[in-house]
């Protein structure tokens, strides 16, 4: 593999990383200040987590079990946002009912 290659696939990881941390940034900010535009910009960022992850596994460089796993994980946190939301509202419903 080129050096050239190793850049690459370490930026892409860098966009899916921090994408992903962008994600659920603003997706949170926007339910917790009930703007549903921020909420629906954090998708870009979303999308931008997925982008990544393609970069990582289309071009032939990495191994198929760093190519499945890249995705699979991709694709989780895609949900773990929506998911993290539910736990943390529906905990503290639930504390604040007793």
């Amino acid at each position: 593999m080129t050096s050239e290659a190793v850049r690459d696939l370490m930026l892409y990881g860098m966009l899916m990383v921090s994408a992903a941390g962008f994600y659920a940034m603003f997706y949170a900010l926007g339910r917790m200040l009930g703007r549903p535009a921020v909420v629906a910009f954090s998708y870009l960022f979303a999308a931008l987590q997925a982008l990544g992850a393609l970069g990582m596994i289309l071009p032939p460089y990495l191994d198929p079990f760093w190519k499945y796993l890249i995705a699979f994980s991709s694709m989780v946190y895609l949900f773990i946002p929506q998911g993290m939301w539910w736990v943390v509202t529906t905990f503290h419903e639930k504390e604040h009912a007793h």
